[in-house]
């Protein structure tokens, strides 16, 4: 095993971070953390980027003693290095139970947090032998091929770029290099504790290992599996892009012969991403559900409920829709001159303080009904499409509505300029005039005014 990582191979890692203006590196002193914030010092000298553009961040649990030791540990050595270092701690209570996959969340949330706040990308120190784990795990869980494919160099995490410049390398090669180059590292226990599955899995590995299953070997398989859901998820968008129309109330319809004809792996990734979409989510339903459902649409099964989104089967469209049941959204108040997304579906903004003077909440039944006496009342048409104006965003004073942001219209006497609502950049690209729509068990759909 070299303990020699060339210059060619650092360029060639960190080529995937070269047009990020920041960058936010997540070290929390062990060997794999380490090597990414020594080797990422070698990429900025060869790369002539200054060290003042590159954060070190590492989170603090709380769960064990050592943990404020550690962190000023990796301040010492990431401030020698010239880089600025944060702490970030997880406060709160710890739960008793899924501690791990809490403190993954947590610690996700933080970075991110970091990143975003400075316009920077996210890099965490994932290795081969990651590669190779989260396969043998998702296999345990029966996993098809999204599950088992590659962990992707680069991906987003909540709005933030997150880049994973280690992945071609091994943890053994990695720790190698540490000792021979003198830097010193630390050992977390729980990386020892069999309470936790991916210790077990480790300990599996070794017999893997021995039965002529290495690491490298998974690692492989897993990024061959990582082209092939890459190949399926251009198709899926590839049919979106022809087939997908999403109204200006965040309502969408899907030909339906056209989808009957999708092969079921592209038929999925359809109903995951339009579930996703006009669920306003950003995780897909999970795969077991969305499985069943697509089993019960080829049956002939005519509504259906998933991820926050309503599906409903007509006879030549799938028309989907927020399902107003669901939404619990917090009141959103603007403030001038920001753009805020609400419920992941639509992009809002003010322009002056006294239209941020409310609150944003979804129109809903009572906002419906007010509308359309308003409408009626001053002589101008009422026609919209009910189902999905009941999730378009409202501004309210109290309990008055002041505007019905999507529906309102020029010649309206609640019309506010100042306030603008229009769908956000991942729907606008399926933006479409929907025809006319019919009569659901939900009640009756009128056409979608276009103001």
């Amino acid at each position: 095993m070299p303990t020699i990582i060339s210059d060619s191979e650092i360029l060639k890692a960190f080529a995937c971070v070269e047009a990020s203006p920041a960058l936010v590196l997540a070290v929390s002193g062990g060997p794999d953390s380490m090597a990414l914030m020594h080797l990422a010092r070698r990429w900025a000298t060869l790369a002539n980027r200054s060290p003042a553009t590159i954060t070190v961040a590492t989170v603090d649990h709380g769960l064990r003693p050592e943990s404020a030791e550690e962190t000023t540990f990796v301040g010492t050595h990431a401030r020698a290095l010239g880089f600025a270092h944060v702490t970030l701690v997880w406060s709160g209570e710890k739960p008793s139970a899924g501690l791990q996959a809490e403190a993954r969340r947590a610690r996700y949330a933080l970075l991110t947090a970091q990143a975003r706040a400075s316009g920077a990308s996210l890099l965490t120190a994932h290795t081969r032998d990651d590669q190779a784990e989260t396969l043998i795990m998702r296999l345990a869980r029966g996993s098809g091929v999204d599950g088992l494919a590659a962990i992707a160099v680069v991906s987003a995490r909540e709005g933030v770029r997150l880049a994973r410049p280690l992945l071609g390398f091994s943890k053994t090669r990695l720790t190698a290099y540490l000792r021979a180059a003198g830097v010193p590292f630390v050992r977390d226990p729980s990386n020892e504790n069999t309470a936790f599955e991916r210790v077990r899995l480790r300990i599996a590995m070794k017999a893997l290992a021995n039965a002529g299953v290495s690491k490298a070997a998974l690692a492989l398989s897993a990024t061959r599996l990582g082209r092939a859901r890459a190949a399926l998820d251009e198709a899926a968008e590839r049919f979106l892009d022809g087939f997908l129309r999403v109204s200006p109330l965040a309502h969408g319809e899907i030909d339906r012969e056209a989808f009957d004809a999708l092969p079921d792996d592209i038929a999925l990734r359809v109903l995951a991403r339009v579930f996703g979409l006009l669920g306003g989510r950003a995780e897909p339903p999970r795969m077991m559900r969305l499985e069943r459902l697509l089993e019960s649409l080829r049956s002939g099964q005519s509504e259906a409920t998933l991820g926050g989104a309503l599906l409903i089967a007509r006879a030549g469209r799938l028309s989907f829709y927020r399902e107003p049941g669901r939404m619990k959204p917090e009141p959103l108040f603007l403030e001038p001159r920001i753009a805020s997304v609400w419920d992941g579906r639509f992009l809002l903004s003010a322009s002056t303080a006294e239209a941020c003077d409310g609150q944003i909440r979804p129109l809903g039944e009572t906002g419906w009904m007010l509308w359309r006496r308003e409408c009626k009342s001053s002589g101008l048409p009422a026609e919209a499409n009910r189902l999905a104006a009941l999730s378009t965003p409202a501004l309210w004073r109290g309990g008055k509505l002041v505007a019905a942001l999507i529906l309102q219209r020029k010649d309206h006497p609640s019309f506010i300029p100042s306030v603008t609502a229009t769908l956000s950049p991942s729907l606008a690209r399926f933006l479409t005039r929907l025809p006319n729509t019919t009569s659901s068990a939900l009640g009756k759909d009128t056409p979608i005014p276009y103001l």
